[in-house]
């Protein structure tokens, strides 16, 4: 609990009041994306020929990922509104863009190791946006910096 006291407090330095009330929305999100993913990615390894399954129409995955990537994007624009790092608003948009394009590509995976990887890069981005929203600083390095394309991964 101190930890988040601690995150929001940083945060709230470094972005406007509303920027930070984004931020922790994503922490909040990306947590339970991100441990569900890689369960899910290390179920798939264990049948990996085996040919992928797309979502069932009410999994509960599909929302959380639609209401990160809608958090991510508000958060990239709550960051450029308050005159923030034009970095931290390109890596939170492409985190925006990037989910959907996660989806799709377990969707159209032909095997379970391909499903695998795809569940596997849904937990490292949604970690990626966790630790970012918790501590800005941790952005050197990530691979989501251009507010033009969307990472590969």
């Amino acid at each position: 609990m101190a930890l988040r006291w601690i995150t929001a407090a940083m945060l709230a330095l470094t972005m406007a009041a509303p920027a930070a009330a984004d931020a922790e929305r994503v922490i909040r999100l990306a947590a339970p994306i991100a441990e569900e993913a890689e369960r899910r990615a290390e179920a798939l390894r264990h049948n990996p020929a085996a040919p992928g399954a797309p979502f069932a129409a009410d999994d509960p995955l599909l929302t959380e990922l639609d209401e990160f990537a809608l958090a991510a994007r508000t958060l990239s624009r709550a960051i450029e509104a308050n005159g923030g790092p034009e970095d931290l608003k390109c890596i939170f948009l492409g985190m925006s863009r990037d989910a959907p394009a996660r989806i799709a590509q377990i969707e159209a995976a032909a095997s379970r190791a391909d499903q695998s990887r795809a569940y596997a890069e849904i937990a490292r981005l949604a970690r990626q946006a966790e630790r970012i929203a918790a501590d800005p600083d941790a952005q050197r390095g990530t691979e989501f910096v251009s507010c033009g394309t969307v990472s590969d991964g």
